[in-house]
């Protein structure tokens, strides 16, 4: 590949602080207030014109992993609760006791991009909007500043302790971090997808919209719609005026521009091909319309942080504890197809209907696979996510958040959920204060005062 030369030039400090957080999503949003709130001086920088990453550019709606597998009691609270009160006297959200007995939080994503603005106001942290974090400056295993890009040109923030909650590792990885990505055995990452809104639905009868479904799916057995469900009735979002499915799949490795360019265009013509279907072959849907795409195809898993405990399956499977756990997940281990397989293949397990069709069925695969039995914490019962999982190799004052934590590929299948994320967050914001204020480094911390200080 043919490369260019360019000389560096001067890079100016824009902004200074005691913590600087990339990423405005599940992970940076409450890792942002978090420090904040804990007394430390917070930068928070997100790519987009507005904050809450996939849940509201990606419009992932429910918020998952909110209580105990299969159960209603609630394992992750703080600020992922008092976002939810805060959504829902805006009518954007249910409250939180409801919440609790649905299977995710439904929110209206408007809605939660004013809640973030407003708590990120209230707690005092410096936000830049439209601003990409392009690389990292480091001295001696340590992160001096960030670059970032954005109208103004190229500038830096400059901080004391660092979070990456980019989703992808982005900091992580330009500061020198070791990662690993996807499967051991062929660095294969799950399948990427999309959300969409269908409105003109009001007058649409039940009926109506079981005869669609089969339409669909008759449609998906011929090969005609590469879907992975056609659930497409769903209403996922707080209102009920309009579907709001999650049935794309796309195969490719979010961290590849190629490939993310590909799986936007391919996605997209998938979603106006199966609108125009509808009006055109589904009794009652003929003023059906496409209200809504997300503004970006929704990665699933890229890079993970390499940190001083990796998360694993197992730990998933037996809603393993720990002494320095800072964060509970629920949700299972959630493979979806990472070659990119559609109906009928949904998970990656050994009842997948290509069983020796699929590459990861030869015999030094085979082991690792999971049956669908074996992919769920115990019931009513949950994983700790350990402190240790958020502290990264090599780079002394990073911490990680999101889905971009310390695990493996199964691991990361039940961490990603938004409702982990937000309590990751919120822990690696409170680490990242405590590290300013006793000048130490985040892995200097004792994970069980952080865990004593979450739990209170």
């Amino acid at each position: 590949m043919r490369t260019l030369t360019e000389t560096r030039r001067e890079i100016p400090v824009v902004s200074e602080a005691d913590v600087v957080v990339a990423g405005g999503g599940p992970g940076g949003i409450p890792a942002a207030i978090a420090a904040a709130r804990h007394g430390a001086k917070v930068v928070l920088i997100e790519r987009y014109g507005f904050m809450g990453g996939l849940a509201t550019a990606g419009l992932v709606a429910p918020i998952l992993g909110h209580t105990a597998c299969r159960s209603h009691k609630p394992i992750v609270e703080g600020l992922l609760r008092e976002m939810t009160e805060r959504m829902h006297t805006l009518g954007g959200a249910p409250t939180w006791a409801e919440a609790c007995q649905e299977w995710g939080i439904r929110f209206d994503a408007e809605t939660l991009k004013v809640v973030a603005d407003r708590m990120i106001k209230e707690a005092g942290v410096t936000l830049f909007l439209h601003t990409l974090v392009t690389d990292a400056i480091v001295t001696n295993g340590e992160i001096d500043a960030v670059i970032i890009e954005s109208k103004s040109g190229r500038q830096a923030v400059a901080g004391e302790v660092f979070v990456d909650a980019t989703g992808d590792g982005d900091v992580a990885f330009r500061a020198g971090a070791p990662t690993q990505q996807g499967r051991a055995f062929d660095g294969c990452v799950e399948s990427m997808g999309s959300f969409m809104h269908i409105g003109g639905i009001a007058d649409i009868t039940d009926e109506q919209a079981a005869m669609a479904k089969a339409l669909v799916l008759a449609e998906m057995e011929k090969g005609q719609f590469r879907f992975y469900n056609n659930g497409f009735t769903g209403r996922n979002t707080i209102y009920t005026d309009h579907f709001s499915p999650n049935m794309t799949r796309w195969p490719g490795d979010p961290t590849d521009v190629r490939d993310l360019t590909a799986a936007e265009l391919g996605v997209r013509e998938q979603v106006w091909d199966f609108i125009q279907f509808l009006r055109a072959h589904a009794p009652g849907f003929q003023k059906a319309y496409l209200r809504a795409t997300s503004t970006q195809i929704g990665p699933r898993e890229s890079r993970q942080v390499l940190g001083d405990y990796i998360l694993t399956g197992n730990d998933i499977e037996q809603g393993r504890k720990f002494e320095d756990a800072v964060a509970r997940g629920s949700w299972w281990i959630d493979i979806h197809c990472p070659l990119g397989e559609t109906y009928p293949v949904h998970l990656c397990i050994t009842e997948c209907p290509r069983q020796a069709a699929c590459p990861f069925w030869a015999a030094e695969h085979t082991s690792s696979m999971r049956a669908k039995a074996e992919l769920y914490p115990p019931d009513g019962d949950w994983y700790d996510i350990p402190y240790r999982a958020l502290t990264a190799q090599e780079i002394d004052n990073l911490l990680v958040s999101g889905r971009c934590i310390s695990a493996t590929h199964q691991g990361m299948a039940g961490a990603r959920v938004m409702g982990t994320c937000v309590a990751i967050g919120e822990a690696a914001g409170l680490a990242a204060a405590w590290a300013v204020r006793d000048g130490c480094s985040p892995r200097e911390l004792d994970g069980t005062k952080l865990k004593t200080a979450l739990l209170g």
